[in-house]
């Protein structure tokens, strides 16, 4: 991918798409290109965060985990034309609160926290943009911790498939039981049970990890009045 096309990545963020043909062009100069295996460390937590990502291609997962390793908390997952760690590049003291990883084979942008700050300077309505974004990304970090404490995994598992289901048609994709674990806060092994316990009950049908929501009216009408 040549500068240009690092120019189209970063028209593709949100908070980006304002932004001067300059502006970018500065921007896109000072970027570089990453690719990782799948499982691949894009960062760590308490690594310097001196730079902000942006997915070309594939999905990362950025999670918090246990000191022990044994178990983690998917934070989000993101896909292309999603920008990453924009939010640490800000603290007093900017290193990562979290780690991330490559879910799948992927690409990255890596955005260098200098030119992005000399860019939200020169351009105040981009800046307005990042700071509406970052709120919204706050608001659905809270939405995360309701479900972790008043849902039950089951609760968890239906409103995180009913989400796919509205962002993108019947026949998504799951990711691993152990990421979906990790993105709703339980095990593995509870996931496999849960989801043949839908599939069983005709309310989820399965092509390996493609997955229909059969009955997705019944579905929110059990589940809505619990979902936060």
């Amino acid at each position: 991918m040549d500068r240009s096309g690092f120019i189209g990545a970063l028209v593709s963020v949100e908070f980006l798409a304002g932004a001067s043909k300059e502006g970018l062009r500065r921007l896109a100069a000072t970027s570089e290109l990453r690719e990782l295996r799948r499982g691949g460390t894009l960062f760590l937590e308490g690594d310097p965060a001196d730079r902000f990502y942006v997915v070309l291609e594939g999905w990362i997962k950025v999670y918090k985990g246990q000191p022990s390793g044994d178990r983690q908390v998917v934070l989000h997952l993101e896909g292309p034309g999603s920008p990453i760690a924009e939010v640490a590049i800000f603290l007093d003291e900017p290193r990562y609160p979290a780690s991330a990883e490559a879910a799948t084979p992927a690409r990255v942008l890596a955005v260098p926290k200098l030119a992005f700050f000399d860019l939200l300077g020169n351009e105040p309505h981009v800046a307005r943009g990042a700071l509406m974004y970052m709120a919204r990304r706050q608001r659905t970090l809270i939405r995360l911790l309701a479900k972790l404490t008043f849902q039950d995994v089951l609760e968890r598992l239906v409103d995180y498939l009913l989400e796919r289901l509205q962002e993108e048609g019947q026949g998504f994709e799951l990711p691993t039981n152990a990421d979906l674990a990790a993105l709703i806060g339980t095990v593995p092994e509870i996931v496999s049970r849960k989801l043949w316990q839908l599939y069983r009950e005709g309310l989820i049908e399965l092509d390996g990890r493609r997955v229909t929501v059969t009955e997705p009216a019944y579905l929110l009408a059990k589940f809505a009045p619990r979902r936060r």
